[in-house]
């Protein structure tokens, strides 16, 4: 069966469908389809990119572009597709926000009839994508949701592949878990460390969370992880390494937003409508973020970088944390612009003992971590 995957939040996501594609389908997958939409420490401009915001694209079709290890972005924007591009062997393709829903459906015809694409998975890691919409905890239903309301009615069998419930930091895993419930989704398999060391050389500098959290508890890290932005906090315990499928039209048919979003005819127009129900957007939230973040000139040294995150590991090994991601610490020490694999470095030089790749203990070696067998793709009995 050939399969075309469209990770539904972007570069995380994305990461996120490498890392179980790899081990848990016998699928043919002909490309994967993402958003170029970053972090505000990857790319300062709020908001995903455009096919016309880079150079080095290859045509795939009329409607679609692969993303190569050479393509790049106009300044001043970032991105770390081409980097992923490189590292995997499935095609990744531009997933173009500018014709809204109207223009992703569009995009997504063209690739099947191509490839003669037989099924559609959408990947999303955290859960979110399962939402109503209404939820006051979501932060970030754009993205999602408009793919969501894209992949509806494209002629092919489509389904929402969910792993690990609740890491992304916004809606509970107990809520991912009971709307999965609702829409008849059912669990696949778990991921083991076999499936975390397929991806660990990406992950030492990508700086998605929620892949990172799904990797580590796939390696058996267990305990209460603290995140991005003012120290939310996720718990990994036994089911964070699982994986969920549910049936798109059951997802479709169960939110509040994507129906809105089903006749977008560009960005704008989507986020307005996601405005219109929730009276704000993500995109409304990076712009205010930007505002609130240092100049990106300002770098500290190596030596302050060190102090203030010993300090900051030892707050949080006060308060009862036992991870923290290396965004939250770069964050919490007013340095969100350095490189993740830069601040591992400084970490290890003066806590090598603290290290819970791709996590950061707050303890040294970390009594929170089980021992996987290490199979791949093992269901877990009942």
């Amino acid at each position: 069966m050939r399969r075309l995957v469209v990770a539904t939040g972007g570069g995380g996501d994305a990461l996120g469908a490498v890392m179980i594609g790899r081990a848990h389908h016998s699928d043919v997958d002909v490309a994967i389809l993402t958003y170029a939409w970053e972090r505000l420490r990857v790319d300062p401009l709020p908001g995903p990119r455009r096919a016309t915001d880079f150079s080095g694209l290859r045509p795939f079709g009329d409607l679609n572009a692969r993303i190569l290890s050479s393509t790049a972005v106009n300044p001043p924007s970032g991105t770390t597709l081409p980097r992923l591009a490189g590292l995997i062997e499935t095609p990744l393709l531009l997933l173009d926000p500018a014709l809204g829903a109207v223009g992703i459906h569009n995009q997504l015809r063209e690739i099947i009839d191509l490839e003669d694409v037989d099924k559609v998975t959408l990947v999303d890691v955290g859960g979110d994508a399962v939402a109503r919409g209404d939820e006051p905890e979501l932060m970030s239903p754009l993205a999602d949701t408009m793919v969501i309301a894209a992949c509806s009615g494209v002629g092919v069998p489509t389904e929402l592949v969910v792993a690990g419930p609740g890491l992304d930091g916004e809606l509970a895993a107990s809520a991912v878990l009971n709307r999965l419930r609702d829409l008849g989704g059912r669990r696949t398999v778990s991921l083991g460390r076999r499936d975390a060391e397929a991806v660990r050389t990406i992950l030492e500098w990508h700086p998605t969370e929620a892949t990172a959290l799904l990797a580590a508890a796939a390696t058996g890290h267990r305990g209460t992880v603290e995140l991005r932005g003012t120290g939310e906090t996720v718990d990994m315990n036994d089911e964070s390494a699982d994986v969920y499928v549910a049936d798109l039209r059951q997802v479709y048919e169960g939110s509040l937003l994507a129906p809105l979003l089903a006749e977008t005819r560009s960005l704008a127009e989507a986020e307005d409508a996601v405005r219109g129900a929730r009276g704000t957007s993500e995109i409304d939230y990076e712009r205010q973020r930007l505002k609130m973040l240092p100049p990106r000139g300002r770098k500290l040294s190596r030596a302050e970088v060190a102090v203030r995150a010993v300090e900051c590991v030892d707050d949080a090994s006060h308060r009862g944390i036992d991870f923290l991601t290396c965004r939250r610490i770069a964050e919490a020490i007013k340095a969100p612009w350095i490189e993740a694999s830069e601040l591992r470095e400084i970490l290890l030089s003066v806590q090598p003992g603290h290290d819970a790749f791709p996590l950061w203990s707050t303890r040294p070696s970390s009594s929170k971590i089980l021992t996987p067998s290490g199979t791949s793709g093992r269901p877990r009995r009942p």
